[in-house]
């Protein structure tokens, strides 16, 4: 299974751990077109393991969390 990380540097200026497969990642296409390009964020990736992950959450110097994917 593969992890993305989406850093967001608008809402509360996070990164977050997303499943592949979870339907907000989508593979770290996100969920709906963005037309704000990569201004509010950034999707790093992917990630063979959650510890991988882990670690580039860690990078990015933002509070980090893991997200509850859903499936699509």
């Amino acid at each position: 299974m593969d992890y993305w990380v989406y850093e967001n540097w608008t809402a509360e200026h996070k990164a977050v751990i997303h499943r592949a497969d979870c339907s907000y990642c989508n593979n770290g296409q996100g969920c709906h077109a963005n037309p704000l390009g990569s201004r509010n964020g950034k999707w790093h990736g992917p990630f063979d393991t959650i510890t991988a992950a882990a670690t580039a959450t860690k990078a990015t110097g933002r509070p980090t969390r893991q997200h509850n994917c859903p499936s699509r």
